[in-house]
C-alpha cells in the first residue's frame, strides 16, 4: 500500500502498549515517552490497553488519562494476552507512524524524533523503521541483532543483505495505513512479532535504520530462552503458525521462498534445533511426534547456504541436518587430503574441520601423555588409524571409548572417541610441531579444528597463550601444537607477551586477567606453603566441605593452610569465628584459587570449580593442573556420569561411602576413573550427625531440573520456571503437607510435620499453603539438625537422606512422578540402586498410600523396620566417626 501524501494525521505518532502486571515499571515508561524532545500534548498518542491486568496497572493507566485526555487513550478489557491486546488498540491509532512499545521498557528522548526525520526523508522507500535495541535490568549491553545499525543510518534492502533482521515490533515504526491491517495472531505468543514484520517485509522488503537512539529493552529472569523452551507453545504452534506459515505466505507472493524470508526463518528455527533434551514434560509423546515433522518440513525448506550463515546453531547439528539430505555416494568425495561434504551449493564441510578437543596433557620425567576427543559427525566413517605426527616422527594411538557428544531432542548428534597418546620425550627436539591425524576411508587427513577442553593448557585462542611443565612449552600454532625446550627466563619473556596480548584485547575482563596474572606472579615467590581451598554449596554450609574443614581447624592439620569459601550471610558469619573463611567470588578469594593446590568441594557445579566463569581462558594454564576432590553431597545412586566424568569435571578424588556406589562408579566405564580416583572413605559430614529427637515427621523432596530455566553460575543455585506453581511436584506436596488426615494424626500421636525444600525450589515456598500445625524450614537450616530432631524423613529420591540411614532412622520414599524423573527429564539415569529392592524404607506412588504410611508409622512410634535395618548394614561401609581421617589420608596419598 503506498502512502497518502495529501492525508493530515492529528499526530506524529501513536504508541499502543498492552498493558498486563507491570506496575512496577509502568510509570517509568510512560514518563520516557512524556520526556521525548517530540512534543508529547502535540505530537504522541498513547493507547494503553489494560488487559485484564490484576495489580494497579489500570489504575495507572487511568490517572495518565485524566492527566492527559486529549492524548491518552485507556482501554479496559478482559485478559486474553498481548496479541489481543495489541488488535484491541489498532483500531484507536491516529497518529502517522505507529509503534507498540512494551510498557515494561522505554525509549531514549530522541528516539521519536529521530525517527519521524527519517520517515520524513525517506518518503515511500520503507514501511518500517528499527532503532537499536540495548538491554537495561539484569542483564546490559546491545542485541545480538544489531548489527544492521553498524552502517549507520540507511535503508536496507533485506534481499541484499541476509543478516540484517528485524523481528521485535516494539522497537520497530510502522507508516499509519500499514499498522492499520496489522492482526497480530492470537495462536501465537511466542514470535507473534516476527510473524507481522514478516507479513510487511514480504510486500516491501525494505528496512530502515536509526542508529542514534535507543529502544531500551528490559531483561527480567537470568534466561529468558530456557524458560521459552519450558512453553508448550514454542514448539508446535511457533513453528506451524510462524515458520511455515510465513514460508508458504512468501512461496504464494514469490512463486517460492526468498532467502531473506528463510533467513528469519532459520534464525528462529536454530535455537529450537540447540535444544540437546527431548521436553518430555512440556509436550506428551504424540505432540513430540507431530513437532519432530513440523520441524522437519520446515527445515526442509530452507537452503544449505541460509543455515551455513546462522551463527548461533551448534555447529554439528547443522552439519548433521545438512548431511541428511543427501545419499552418502554423492555427499563425500575425496580431495587434496580431505573428505568434502558436497551439497547443492558446492563444499559445505570438510572432515578436518571435525571438532577435535584435546583433553589432558601429563607430563612425565620419561614422556608425554596426551588425551585427545575427536568428533565424528553427519555420517559414520570407518576409523583405520589414529595417529600425532610429532616432527617426522609418528606416535600412533588407539580409540579408547566412544562417549556421547552433541546432542538434538536426546538423540546424539555426533559421539566423541577417545584416543590417548604416549610422546617419548626423546622424540622432542628444541623445537617440534605435533599435529593429529585421522586416517578414515582411506584418506589421511590432518585436523585443523582444534580446541582446547577446561582441563587442557595452553589456550588456543590466544596466539602467546603457553604452558610450561617440567622444563618444555607448550603453545599452539594456529592447529599445531608446538613443543619447545626452554627456561624460567624463556617462561618470563613468553608471559610478557601474553600479558600484552591480554592488554590490547579491548574486553575488560580480559584485562582483569592482566592485573590478576601479575598479582599472582608477584605474591607468588612469597607463599611457600600449600593451599587448599573448601567450600560446599557456596550460598550454604552444612555440608561435607564444612564437616572436612572444621575437622582440619580441630585436629590443627599443618600439612597445607586451608580456607572455606562462602558467599556473605548466616553461614559465614557462623563459620567465620574459625578463620581462614573467606568470601566466594571476592579478589581473594580469585587470587588464592589461583594459588590453590586443591579445591575440595561438596559440590561440582561450575560456581565451585570455576570462579571466572566465562572469562577463564586467560587463567587456563594456572588452572588445569588444580587437583579437584569431590566430597559428594549425597550418596550417588543413579548413573550420572554424563555430568562427572573426568572429560566435564576432571576430579581426582571422588569419595564414596557405600560399598555398591563405590563399584558402581568405579565400574562404569562411561565415568572414566580409576582405583586412583575413586575412594571408598565415607562422607565427612557422618561425623557430625548426633540424635536430639524431637517428634518431627520431616517431608524433604529433592528437586526437579524440569521445572527449572537456568543455573546462577555464581551460587550454583538454580532459577525456578513459571510452570512450578501448575506442576505434578508443586501440586504433590501442597496437597501433602495440608492433608488434614495426615495433620489430625500428627496432633493424635503427639508428631510434627515439618516441611524442607532444596534450595533450588526455597524461592516458591510462598506458593504453599500455611497451615499453622506445619512447621517450615528456612534456608539457614542445618541438616544436621533436622536429621538429629526427625524420627522419620519423608522424601523421594533425595541422596540427602542417607544420612538418616546411616542413624538408623526410618525413611518413606514418595515417588508419585518416577517415570518422568526416571526417563530423562531430571540428572542421570537408573543405576544399581533400586528403591524397591534397595530401599531403607516403603516407596509409595501416589498421596492416598502416603498419607496412610506415614499414619501407620505414627501409630508405631516412627520405629525402624528389622528389614531396613539389614539393608542399610550391608549398604555402608563404615559405621564410625572416622570418615573425615579415612578423607584427609587419601588427599594426602594424592602426594606421594
Amino acid at each position: 500500500m503506498t502512502a497518502d501524501v495529501t492525508k493530515t494525521y492529528p499526530y506524529k505518532f501513536s504508541v499502543v502498549s498492552a498493558v498486563y502486571k507491570v506496575e512496577e515499571y509502568l510509570e517509568e515508561y510512560i514518563e520516557s515517552l512524556l520526556a521525548q524532545t517530540l512534543d508529547f500534548e502535540h505530537n504522541v498518542q498513547l493507547i494503553l490497553v489494560d488487559d485484564g491486568s490484576p495489580d494497579g496497572s489500570g489504575a495507572i493507566c487511568d490517572r495518565y488519562a485524566a492527566r492527559y485526555p486529549n492524548n491518552v487513550k485507556v482501554v479496559h478489557k478482559e485478559n486474553g494476552g498481548v496479541s489481543s491486546a495489541r488488535n484491541a488498540g489498532i483500531p484507536l491509532i491516529e497518529g502517522e507512524y505507529v509503534n507498540f512499545c512494551d510498557p515494561d521498557d522505554k525509549l531514549s528522548p530522541d528516539t521519536l524524533e529521530a525517527v519521524y526525520a527519517f520517515f520524513e526523508a525517506h518518503k515511500g522507500e520503507t514501511d518500517v523503521v528499527a532503532v537499536p535495541l540495548e538491554l537495561f535490568g539484569d542483564a546490559t549491553g546491545g542485541h545480538m541483532l544489531n548489527n544492521k545499525f553498524e552502517r549507520g543510518d540507511r535503508v536496507i534492502s533485506l534481499e541484499e543483505e541476509l543478516d540484517c533482521r528485524q523481528l521485535m515490533i516494539a522497537s520497530s515504526f510502522i507508516r499509519h495505513e500499514v499498522a492499520r491491517e496489522i492482526c497480530f495472531n492470537t495462536k501465537l505468543s511466542i514470535a507473534e512479532d516476527a510473524e507481522q514484520l514478516m507479513q510487511i517485509f514480504i510486500r516491501k522488503p525494505y528496512l530502515g535504520v536509526v542508529t542514534g537512539c535507543r529502544y531500551f529493552y528490559r531483561k527480567r529472569g537470568t534466561s529468558a530462552m530456557g524458560a521459552t523452551a519450558q512453553k508448550k507453545k514454542w514448539y508446535n504452534d511457533s513453528v506451524r503458525y510462524f515458520s511455515l506459515a510465513v514460508m508458504e505466505q512468501a512461496k504464494a507472493a514469490y512463486g517460492y521462498v526468498p532467502k531473506f524470508v528463510q533467513s528469519v526463518v532459520a534464525y528462529e528455527l536454530q535455537w529450537k534445533l540447540n535444544v540437546t533434551e527431548a521436553p518430555l514434560t512440556v509436550l506428551s509423546q504424540q505432540e513430540l511426534a507431530d513437532y519432530g515433522e513440523l520441524l522437519r518440513r520446515a527445515v526442509e525448506l530452507i537452503d544449505d547456504d541460509v543455515w551455513l550463515a546462522q551463527q548461533y546453531i551448534i555447529p554439528e547439528v547443522r552439519l548433521k541436518l545438512l548431511a541428511a539430505r543427501y545419499p552418502r555416494e554423492s555427499l563425500i568425495r575425496a580431495e587434496n587430503g580431505d573428505l568434502c561434504y558436497c551439497g547443492a551449493s558446492g563444499v559445505f564441510h570438510r572432515f578436518s574441520e571435525n571438532m577435535t578437543e584435546y583433553s589432558f596433557l601429563e607430563v612425565g620425567e620419561d614422556a608425554i601423555t596426551l588425551s585427545v576427543r575427536q568428533s565424528v559427525l553427519a555420517t559414520e566413517h570407518t576409523v583405520d588409524a589414529v595417529y600425532l605426527a610429532v616432527g617426522e616422527g609418528r606416535v600412533d594411538g588407539t580409540v579408547k571409548a566412544k562417549t556421547v557428544g552433541g546432542k538434538c531432542y536426546g538423540t546424539t548428534v555426533f559421539p566423541w572417541y577417545i584416543c590417548d597418546f604416549t610422546i617419548p620425550r626423546s622424540m622432542l627436539g628444541k623445537k617440534t610441531a605435533v599435529t593429529l591425524h585421522v586416517v578414515t576411508d582411506g584418506v589421511d587427513v590432518e585436523m585443523k579444528h582444534i580446541v582446547a577442553g577446561a582441563y587442557f593448557a595452553p589456550e588456543p585462542r590466544y596466539r602467546n597463550a603457553y604452558y610450561r611443565s617440567r622444563g618444555l612449552f607448550f603453545r599452539f600454532d594456529g592447529h599445531r601444537l608446538t613443543v619447545e625446550k626452554g627456561s624460567r627466563l624463556k617462561s618470563m619473556r613468553q608471559e610478557i607477551r601474553f600479558l600484552w596480548e591480554l592488554f590490547r584485547s579491548g574486553d575488560f575482563g580480559t584485562k582483569k586477567a592482566v592485573v590478576a596474572r601479575m598479582l599472582h606472579w608477584m605474591r607468588l615467590p612469597f607463599c611457600r606453603r600449600r593451599v587448599w581451598i573448601l567450600s560446599d554449596r557456596l550460598t550454604k554450609g552444612g555440608d561435607n566441605g564444612e564437616a572436612l574443614f572444621r575437622y582440619l581447624h580441630a585436629t590443627k592439620y599443618k600439612g597445607a593452610k586451608c580456607f572455606f569459601a562462602i558467599n556473605r550471610g548466616a553461614s559465614f558469619d557462623k563459620l567465620a569465628p574459625l578463620g581462614n573463611v573467606i568470601e566466594a567470588g571476592s579478589w581473594r578469594y580469585k587470587l588464592l584459587y589461583l594459588r590453590a593446590d586443591k579445591i575440595i568441594s561438596s559440590h561440582a557445579d561450575e560456581s565451585g570449580t570455576n570462579p571466572f566463569d566465562y572469562y577463564a581462558a586467560p587463567y587456563k594454564d594456572l588452572l588445569c593442573g588444580k587437583q579437584f576432590v569431590f566430597l559428594q553431597h549425597g550418596v550417588t545412586q543413579q548413573n550420572i556420569s554424563t555430568w562427572l566424568n573426568k572429560y566435564n569435571k576432571n576430579i581426582k578424588g571422588f569419595t564414596c561411602a557405600a560399598h555398591p556406589e563405590y563399584a558402581s562408579v568405579l565400574n562404569t566405564p562411561s565415568y572414566f576413573y580409576g582405583e586412583r580416583e575413586v575412594w571408598l572413605t565415607g562422607f565427612a559430614r557422618f561425623d557430625r550427625l548426633y540424635r536430639d529427637e524431637k517428634r518431627l515427621i520431616t517431608i524433604m523432596p529433592t528437586w526437579r531440573k524440569y521445572l527449572m530455566v537456568d543455573i546462577d553460575r555464581q551460587t550454583g543455585v538454580w532459577s525456578v520456571g513459571s510452570q512450578f506453581a501448575s506442576s505434578a511436584y508443586f501440586r504433590f506436596y501442597n496437597a501433602l503437607i495440608n492433608d488434614e488426615r495426615l495433620l489430625s494424626a500428627a496432633r493424635e500421636y503427639g508428631y510434627t510435620v515439618c516441611y524442607l525444600p532444596h534450595p533450588n525450589t526455597i524461592t516458591q515456598i510462598d506458593l504453599f499453603g500455611r497451615d499453622e500445625r506445619v512447621r517450615f524450614f528456612n534456608a539457614d537450616t542445618e541438616y544436621r539438625d533436622v536429621y538429629a530432631q526427625s524420627d522419620l524423613i519423608l522424601t523421594d529420591y533425595s541422596s540427602a537422606a542417607f544420612d538418616f540411614a546411616y542413624m538408623r532412622k526410618p525413611i518413606v520414599y514418595a515417588q508419585f512422578d518416577h517415570e518422568t524423573f526416571f526417563g530423562g527429564a531430571h540428572i542421570g539415569e537408573k543405576s544399581y540402586f533400586d528403591y524397591e529392592r534397595d530401599g531403607f524404607g516403603e516407596v509409595t506412588y501416589d498421596l492416598e498410600s502416603t498419607v496412610a504410611l506415614l499414619i501407620d508409622y505414627m501409630k508405631n512410634g516412627c520405629a525402624l523396620k528389622d528389614c531396613y535395618r539389614e539393608r542399610i548394614d550391608r549398604f555402608f561401609a563404615f559405621n564410625d566417626q572416622n570418615n573425615c581421617k579415612r578423607i584427609l589420608d587419601a588427599i594426602q596419598r594424592m602426594d606421594e
